[in-house]
C-alpha cells in the first residue's frame, strides 16, 4: 500500500468486501503505474488531481455515482473535492481542465494531457458502460474526449 498523505480513512461501505476493493484499488494504481505515471504514491496523486477536476464539471449527484464506481480507497480520497460543495457544475472546458490539472502536479499542459488520458481511461475501464456515459453526458464536447475510450 502507498504511502498516503491525504490522510484518507479506509473504511468500506456496508455490502463491501474490503479486501476485494483493496485489491481493486491496487490494480487501479498498478494500471497507473504501467503507464508511466511513476510510483504509487505519484500515481495516487495524479489520480486525486484528474478526477477532482473532473469533479468540478460534474453535478453532484453524478459525481457521487461516479466515486460511487471507484474502488472505495480512491473514493475516500476523493472526499477532498467535497469541501467545497457546489450547486452547479463549473463550466470548464478543455484547456481550463488541463491547465487545473497542470497546476494542481507542477507539469507543464502536455504533461496534463498525457496525465488526465491516462487516469481517466483507467477510472473509465473501472466504471459501468451506463456511468460512463452519464459521465460523458455532462462534459462539453472538447473535454469528453479526453474521458471517451481510445479509437
Amino acid at each position: 500500500m502507498a504511502n498516503r498523505s491525504y490522510d484518507a480513512q479506509y473504511e468500506p461501505r456496508p455490502g463491501e468486501d474490503a479486501g476485494q476493493e483493496e485489491l481493486r484499488y491496487q490494480r487501479f494504481l498498478r494500471a497507473l503505474r504501467a503507464a508511466g505515471l511513476g510510483n504509487a504514491e505519484r500515481a495516487e496523486a495524479c489520480a486525486v488531481a484528474v478526477l477532482c477536476t473532473l469533479e468540478q464539471r460534474l453535478t453532484g449527484p453524478e459525481a457521487r455515482d461516479l466515486n460511487f464506481e471507484l474502488p472505495w480507497a480512491l473514493r475516500d480520497l476523493l472526499r477532498r473535492c467535497e469541501l467545497h460543495p457546489r450547486a452547479r457544475p463549473e463550466k470548464i472546458g478543455r484547456a481550463e481542465y488541463l491547465a487545473r490539472v497542470a497546476e494542481q502536479l507542477e507539469v507543464d499542459e502536455v504533461q496534463a494531457e498525457a496525465i488526465a488520458r491516462t487516469v481517466l481511461a483507467t477510472a473509465r475501464s473501472f466504471v459501468s458502460e451506463k456511468e460512463a456515459a452519464d459521465v460523458a453526458s455532462q462534459l462539453p464536447p472538447d473535454l469528453e474526449t479526453l474521458w471517451a475510450p481510445p479509437a
